[in-house]
């Protein structure tokens, strides 16, 4: 029987996986430092105030366009007026009554009942992180004001009542329990995610970040509550509100910081000769 080194010699095809099997390896290896040194040098670049107030600006012009964009396709009632009707039918079809029961306890977690509560708590329990439960109660509230706005000034009906599981009263556009699900929980699970250290409750935190309002969205699709498009928008109104409440409060601590670094600077004898 022939030794390993001269199968493997004598066989091409062995030796052309090995090597494409190794330069994957330095491939991905080059990679994860190339990455690694771009969030980095992101990181410290974006420790700047200017730098940092640009991308917060940037996404709050992007976020506010497309809502915007999004309002006036429902006014002009262009495609996505299509896909809301087609998919509340759809739905209705496929409803069950375990699906309903489950989705209306996902959806209770986006009433504005469980919402205070839950801000009350996160004020009482969260005392030594007051600015993060400052962030969370700005971003909410703003997204409500909003909302109840938006809901006044457009004054979309709701589903057809005979495709709903559900009765509410108020108007459709946009929708308060999407913009919930963003601005308190998924806000909140960022914030966790960011003062956590472990890496699996980092990964937790993350992916909770989007599955809530993944689940509380669905779940006013699914009871015929809402139209795809009114998820949408309240999902857009959250997330403005969270870039907001987090931005303006990082831009004003990276702007002490910068002239208190440039105090520091002014401070220091002149030893140049």
């Amino acid at each position: 029987m022939a030794p390993a080194s001269e199968v493997y010699r004598d066989n091409p095809a062995r030796q052309a996986q090995t090597c494409m099997l190794l330069r994957l390896f330095c491939y991905h290896d080059c990679m994860r430092k190339q990455v690694s040194f771009l969030a980095s040098r992101t990181r410290l670049w974006l420790q700047n105030p200017v730098p940092f107030a640009v991308l917060v600006g940037a996404a709050l012009l992007y976020v506010g366009a497309l809502v915007s964009g999004l309002a006036e396709d429902v006014l002009d009632s262009d495609s996505i007026v299509l896909a809301d009707g087609w998919l509340v039918h759809w739905l209705a079809a496929h409803r069950t009554p375990v699906g309903i029961g489950f989705f209306d306890a996902v959806s209770f977690l986006g009433n504005w009942q469980a919402a205070v509560v839950l801000i009350v708590a996160v004020v009482l329990l969260w005392n030594r992180r007051r600015r993060s439960a400052l962030a969370m109660i700005v971003a909410t509230t703003g997204s409500q004001i909003v909302v109840s706005l938006g809901k006044a000034g457009f004054g979309r009906p709701r589903p057809p009542a005979v495709l709903a599981a559900v009765t509410p009263l108020d108007a459709s556009f946009p929708s308060g329990h999407s913009s919930i699900s963003v601005a308190l929980y998924a806000l909140g699970f960022y914030l966790l995610f960011r003062s956590t250290r472990s890496p699996r409750l980092k990964r937790l935190w993350l992916a909770l970040a989007f599955l809530f309002p993944l689940l509380i969205g669905f779940s006013r699709l699914y009871l015929g509550a809402h139209y795809l498009s009114d998820v949408l928008a309240g999902w857009g109104v959250g997330l403005w509100w969270s870039v907001l409440a987090m931005g303006v409060p990082g831009f004003a601590r990276r702007r002490r910081t910068a002239k208190r670094q440039a105090a520091d600077f002014r401070s220091r004898p002149n030893t140049a000769k």
